[in-house]
């Protein structure tokens, strides 16, 4: 046997060794547990690119940190006459360990938390409510965008015209307040201000059409869907009527594009739903028990710098 077969018998030997004292002890290397929370985003909001762009958010951590997470939205469930408790407590029974909350209406948020368990955390998202079940509260600066629409309104207002807000009757108590903050500052502007409410989003071309006849008006909205009917008036109709509002949805971009919306306001939702999830899941894990209040800021949108770089993250986040 020549030497350098001795080598690569004794290297064998020594590989059948070690082996032979791993199998026979507890050092087994393992791949590190990985905890998974099981969390659910429950929202009350219109299908459009908001709604879209917070659930990629919510998705992106909740890959980021290990959670199975659940994404419902209220709108889904309409034709089963589903409401908000139904959803919420579909999911505790399903073993939910966190909720992300997002409800249009304080008082029934009010009704869930005092029925979901002490020991479940809650993070709300745009939503105002206080229980000790509430962990963290993510919503956006409504007195800033208000300040910013009137002072796009401002900018572009001819002497003597005045500014209707429009919403549908039935719209969201958070639409409600930010069209209360409105109607508070556009006096305070020196602008004439008031306040319409459609029963249906159907009399949107009824208004759009005495309003665009009548002249001197402006009309600011931060309801989205009925944003979108007014602007569809004025192309469907030719009406001139300058338009701004809040929310961000594919015909609210392409209406932009026409110039039929001359500018909205729109809030970083990817980042809100990226932060809520990433809140709730470091709660469920001990690493984050701090309460916290975090405010995402709204960027001002119109036809030509919509594909600026610096609105595309929050725009296009995942384009």
């Amino acid at each position: 046997m020549t030497v350098k077969q001795k080598i690569f018998l004794f290297v064998d030997i020594l590989i059948l060794v070690v082996l032979f004292l791993i199998s026979s002890t507890d050092y087994i290397w393992k791949e590190r547990k990985v905890d998974v929370s099981n969390i659910s985003v429950i929202v009350d909001i219109p299908q459009d690119s908001i709604n879209l762009n917070l659930r990629e958010g919510a998705k992106k951590a909740a890959q980021a940190y290990h959670a199975d997470m659940h994404f419902l939205n209220l709108h889904d469930y309409e034709a089963q006459q589903v409401d908000m408790q139904t959803l919420v407590q579909r999911e505790l029974d399903a073993g939910c360990e966190g909720i992300v909350l997002q409800c249009g209406s304080g008082r029934v948020t009010e009704e869930i938390l005092e029925n979901i368990p002490v020991g479940v955390p809650v993070v709300l998202w745009d939503t105002e409510a206080e229980s000790p079940r509430v962990k963290a509260n993510v919503s956006f600066d409504r007195e800033a965008i208000a300040r910013l629409l009137v002072e796009k309104v401002a900018e572009a207002r001819d002497k003597g015209q005045s500014v209707t807000l429009v919403s549908h009757k039935d719209c969201s108590d958070q639409m409600q307040n930010m069209h209360d903050l409105l109607e508070e500052m556009f006096p305070q502007a020196g602008i004439m201000v008031r306040r319409v409410e459609l029963a249906d989003y159907a009399e949107a071309n009824a208004l759009v059409n005495g309003l665009a006849a009548q002249g001197g008006n402006m009309v600011v909205s931060c309801d989205p869907q009925a944003l979108e009917a007014m602007a569809a008036v004025c192309e469907n109709e030719g009406c001139t009527l300058p338009l701004y509002g809040m929310g961000w949805s594919g015909m609210i971009r392409e209406q932009l594009e026409k110039e039929n919306i001359t500018g909205v306001a729109v809030i970083d939702a990817y980042g809100a739903g990226y932060f809520s999830v990433q809140k709730l899941t470091m709660i469920l894990t001990g690493e984050d028990q701090n309460e916290e209040e975090r405010k995402f800021q709204a960027v001002w949108v119109t036809g030509e710098n919509m594909y600026d770089r610096s609105r595309e993250a929050i725009l296009f986040p995942f384009a």
